[in-house]
C-alpha cells in the first residue's frame, strides 16, 4: 500500500485520471452528436410524408423545424444574381450545383438549387449552365437548412470579391433569407438534374461514444495492471 503513495505512482494515477475524464468527456460529445442527429432524422422523415406548406404557412417557416419540407411559391428569377456551389459530384463526375436568386411578389429573395452542371475544362473555365427564364412562375421547392456559405466563396465566376461570407442570405448583398431551396418538377419548369435529399442517416456518432468508453476502460485496467505487476510489464 506504501508503494502506492509515491510520487511516480500518484503521477501516473493522476495522468491515468486525466486520460479517462478526456475520454468521458470525447464519449458524452459523441453521444450528444448522436443524439441531435436522430433527433434530426426523426423532423426530415416527418417533413418529407407531411404535406406541402400553404403561402402562409411558408412566410412563417423556420428553415431547421421544417428543412425538407416542401410547398410552391411565385415569382421570378433575377438572372443577374448566380452562384455555384463547388465539391458536387454527379455519378463520380466532378461539378456544381447552380443556385439562382429567385424573388416572390411580395418581395422576399430566396437562392434556388437549379440543380448540378458539369465543371468546366480547368479551374479557371466556367461550366456551361442553361439558361432560365425570368417570366412569372409558380415552382414546387423544398427546403433547406445548410449553410452553403463556406463552399460558395471563392467557387463561383460572376462574382470577384474575395471576402469570406458567413451566411447565404449576405452573398452578393441581395438580403436572401438564410437557408435556400431546391427546384422541384413544376408545371412550368424542371431542374437541371434530380435534387436527392440528403442520406437520413444517424452516423457513426454512437459508434464512437462506445470507443471512448472502451478507451477508459482499458486505461483503467492498464494503470491497475502496471501497479500490480510493474517488473512483469517491463519485461514483457
Amino acid at each position: 500500500m506504501k508503494r502506492f503513495f509515491r510520487p511516480s505512482e500518484l503521477i501516473q494515477t493522476a495522468l491515468a485520471l486525466a486520460l479517462v475524464f478526456l475520454c468521458l468527456l470525447a464519449s458524452q460529445w459523441q453521444l450528444h452528436r448522436g443524439q441531435a442527429r436522430s433527433d434530426l432524422n426523426k423532423v426530415i422523415t416527418q417533413n418529407l410524408a407531411a404535406a406541402p406548406l400553404n403561402a402562409e404557412a411558408f412566410l412563417r417557416l423556420n428553415p431547421s423545424r421544417d428543412q425538407l419540407r416542401s410547398a410552391k411559391i411565385s415569382g421570378n428569377f433575377d438572372l443577374s444574381h448566380q452562384l455555384l456551389v463547388r465539391d458536387r459530384y454527379n455519378n463520380g463526375v466532378y461539378g456544381f450545383e447552380v443556385l439562382q436568386l429567385f424573388q416572390t411578389a411580395n418581395g422576399a429573395k430566396y437562392w434556388v438549387n437549379r440543380g448540378w452542371v458539369k465543371a468546366g475544362k480547368d479551374a479557371k473555365t466556367a461550366p456551361t449552365i442553361p439558361p432560365i427564364t425570368n417570366q412569372l412562375l409558380s415552382i414546387n421547392i423544398r427546403i433547406r437548412a445548410e449553410n452553403l456559405a463556406p463552399q460558395i466563396a471563392g467557387s463561383f465566376f460572376a462574382v470577384s470579391s474575395p471576402k469570406r461570407i458567413s451566411h447565404l442570405g449576405n452573398v452578393q448583398g441581395v438580403g436572401a433569407a438564410n437557408y435556400y431551396l431546391d427546384l422541384l418538377p413544376s408545371d412550368s419548369i424542371s431542374p437541371l438534374t434530380e435534387i436527392e435529399i440528403p442520406e437520413i442517416s444517424n452516423g457513426p456518432h454512437f459508434a464512437y461514444a462506445i470507443q471512448w468508453l472502451a478507451f477508459a476502460v482499458m486505461i483503467c485496467i492498464g494503470r491497475f495492471l502496471l501497479f500490480r505487476n510493474p517488473k512483469r510489464l517491463a519485461l514483457e
